[in-house]
């Protein structure tokens, strides 16, 4: 087929003979290109402000089933096509797919873009910006991690001084290869991570929490960990944003727990009532699409499933991995457990469209079912008439019915116009009904004896394209059956199941939510728990929609990380989120969050006045703002900056409490505490500032600060006087005074000035 411009085109740029997809919008100053393979693979570079990012993912089979036949019937034309008046916005190609050849739509032009490409748009923001509102369910586009450089970047190194052992001491976390801690003074290795840790540092800090001294990391994915500086030991974390989080809930020996899991790492489990918490269960570091709890034959089990089709089971009590189930061929995106007296019924399901029953007192498989045509994304058991029966939805569109004990498939029918992402049982005057959540954005009902419809919810207000129902849950509140729907959005909503009354609607936080689940025995009644397309946890009080705190991970990376001592030591983190999140620096219970620069945070620094706790915070706004470390009332903001601040110190000057900041500009800005009045400014280079620190020397206090390229400079803060500079051989990442001068730390580790 000829091109637009009357020229044959056999394929997408530079991937000439590749059968694909490939989608160009914008221009050279803001572009976005998306490549798709027939396996449903992509990958989309983002070009901006002379910027690259770089991530991949993998679209659903539904979507190409959908696709694909829409651009058949978009064809354009065997006549040639005027060139575009001027450069095109957006351009489509499809390469190798057709046996009727090859096609390109170009907007401004005779056959512009068709409207069904609006998925591979969708698809490209979902994995680019995760913490976006998203137009399609979470279920049939999934992103991976940013694509990042195979060597390590000095630039991507971070280090901090403190003390470990009593002595002085510095971390330094060098990315995609270790983290360490060493003596200050260069003679002796303190500890560390192991050469295969694959860390990506964004952030770390040393100091002490009551008798302990104390390190930290955080991540690209948003996490941190806390470690105790002498013995290694690991004391608490967040499980980074490794992407869309699947959670369960359930109630062991009394304790409320919540479990958690994305693209990779394990399963991390937390307690409910307080945010502590309680350690992981492996899956190899291989994350988890869906995880089930159930209660059954005498046990709490966890079962958890995904990306490798492999479904394992624990005995949550103890531990102890029961079973490793193998059959799938593909992702397993469906769980659902059903107790018999002492035995207990395993169904998963997932992109093999093929559901396996499993007997848990064995781990033998006891049935395959088929019948779908899409990948399966919902299961639930349920009594019908004394039998047990296994409910399912898929994104072929239809819901099916299945006699658990023949394996004899009972009804099936459509629901709904488009791709079905969810399934639950709800209680409805004595009889189960299933919920069905849409990808339209409507939660429908249905009988499970004959596929009656029952009516449905949806939103009572918002935009006239309703984002996808992505999860549904269903719990009884007070006597009363409601339903939970998360959405792509990030929206919550909950409806009465006998008035169809929509009883609350909660904002996003965190990004689309992407699974649910109710725990039922909370402190202060049934918590609702949500996992986001971020990689966060959000949970809320059931009846009231209050948040509950949890530990959980920045939906982004880490920028800032500090601890603070004191009767109750804490740590603060900092996030490309825009958030600031405090926790107890031992337990990681979180305290408070704040939403500190809407365009995210840039440098985060604690300190005192007053004997109070600070803290302080500088934005990509050119703002630098005050707070109270203790209950995160918000202080002054501090102004005057002409670009972004990348490290901000805490000082005394004149026995009056001061805050500086180095920008990105090379220069340095004080303030006062009190009333963020400016004091003075200094002069440095064109080079960012990265580091910075304090000394009062006989009255007289000297500031020092190291920019990117290497350049040291020592000033007396009162008269703005250059003391010094000095060229280094390395980047200055953190550098302190010691009893004979300086101490700097770089990538290569210290030097002593």
């Amino acid at each position: 087929m000829s091109g637009i411009d009357g020229r044959p085109e056999t394929a997408a740029g530079d991937r000439a003979g590749t059968p694909g997809l490939r989608l160009v919008e914008g221009r050279e100053d803001g572009r976005t290109d998306l490549w798709l393979t027939p396996d449903g693979t992509f990958r989309v570079t983002r070009t901006a402000a002379g910027r690259r990012e770089a991530r991949q993912g993998v679209l659903d089979p539904a979507v190409l089933a959908r696709l694909l036949p829409a651009l058949r019937t978009a064809v354009p034309g065997p006549d040639p096509a005027p060139a575009p008046a001027r450069p095109a916005d957006r351009r489509l190609t499809v390469a190798g797919l057709s046996a009727a050849g090859d096609a390109v739509w170009t907007d401004g032009t005779a056959h512009p873009v068709p409207e069904a490409a609006a998925v591979l748009t969708a698809a490209a923001a979902q994995v680019l910006a995760p913490a976006d509102p998203a137009r399609l369910p979470s279920g049939v586009v999934r992103g991976g991690a940013p694509e990042r450089a195979s060597e390590p970047s000095p630039e991507r190194s971070r280090a901090a001084i403190g003390t470990v052992r009593g002595r002085p001491a510095y971390a330094l976390a060098e990315q995609g290869r270790s983290f360490g801690l060493a003596a200050l003074d260069g003679t002796e290795p303190l500890g560390g991570s192991g050469e295969d840790s694959g860390v990506l540092p964004t952030a770390v800090a040393l100091g002490t929490a009551g008798e302990r001294e104390v390190f930290a990391v955080g991540g690209e994915d948003g996490a941190v960990q806390v470690w105790d500086a002498v013995s290694g030991a690991a004391l608490h974390g967040t499980s980074g944003g490794e992407g869309a989080q699947a959670v369960a809930a359930g109630t062991v020996q009394g304790v409320p727990l919540v479990f958690s899991a994305g693209r990779a790492g394990d399963v991390r489990a937390v307690r409910a009532d307080d945010g502590r918490a309680l350690g992981a269960m492996s899956v190899a570091a291989r994350g988890a699409a869906v995880l089930r709890f159930a209660r059954c034959a005498g046990l709490e089990l966890l079962a958890a499933a995904g990306d490798d089709a492999v479904v394992r089971v624990w005995d949550v009590a103890s531990g102890e991995q029961l079973h490793l189930l193998v059959g799938h061929t593909d992702r397993v995106t469906a769980l659902a457990v059903l107790g018999l007296g002492d035995q207990a019924v395993l169904a998963s399901a997932g992109e093999d469209r093929r559901i396996r029953l499993w007997d848990l007192a064995t781990g033998a498989p006891v049935a395959e079912l088929d019948g779908h045509t899409a990948t399966v994304t919902g299961l639930a058991f349920l009594d019908l008439d004394d039998r047990p029966v296994l409910a399912s939805c898929a994104l072929d569109g239809t819901v099916r019915t299945w006699d658990v004990y023949t394996g004899a498939a009972l009804h099936g029918w459509p629901a709904g116009d488009g791709w079905l992402t969810s399934l639950a049982v709800a209680d409805d005057d004595g009889g189960p009904l299933l919920a069905v959540g849409e990808e339209s954005g409507r939660v429908s009902f249905w009988a499970p004896a004959d596929g009656t419809a029952l009516g449905g919810c949806a939103p009572e207000s918002g935009p006239a394209r309703p984002a996808p129902v992505n999860a549904v849950a269903v719990a009884d509140l007070d006597g009363r059956p409601v339903v939970a729907a998360g959405y792509g959005d990030g929206a919550l909503r909950l409806w009465a199941l006998d008035t169809r009354a929509e009883l609350y609607t909660l904002a996003a936080d965190g990004g689309p939510v992407t699974s649910l689940a109710v725990a039922h025995e909370g402190v202060d009644g049934p918590v609702l728990v949500c996992g986001t397309a971020a990689g966060s946890v959000r949970c809320h009080a059931l009846g009231s929609g209050a948040a509950v705190a949890l530990p959980t991970p920045h939906a982004g990376p880490v920028t800032g990380l500090a601890f603070a001592p004191g009767d109750s030591p804490v740590v603060v983190s900092a996030g490309q989120d825009g958030t600031v999140r405090v926790r107890d620096a031992l337990r990681g219970v979180p305290l408070f969050t704040l939403t500190a620069h809407e365009g995210g945070v840039a440098a985060l620094t604690v300190g005192e006045a007053g004997g109070h706790r600070l803290l302080a915070t500088a934005g990509h706004d050119c703002t630098v703002r005050l707070w109270h470390g203790g209950s995160g009332q918000a202080g002054p903001v501090c102004e005057g900056l002409s670009q972004t601040a990348r490290v901000l110190a805490f000082a005394e000057l004149a026995g009056r409490p001061v805050l500086a900041a180095g920008s990105a500009d090379g220069s340095v800005m004080v303030w006062e505490v009190h009333d963020g009045r400016r004091v003075t400014e200094l002069a440095g280079g064109d080079a960012a500032v990265l580091s910075m620190a304090g000394q009062n020397l006989d009255g007289e206090l000297l500031l020092a600060a190291g920019d990117e390229r290497g350049t040291l400079r020592l000033w007396h803060l009162a008269s703005g006087t250059l003391l010094n500079e000095a060229e280094l051989d390395q980047m200055p990442l953190a550098i302190a005074f010691g009893d004979a001068g300086l101490h700097v730390v770089g990538p290569d580790g210290v030097r002593a000035l």
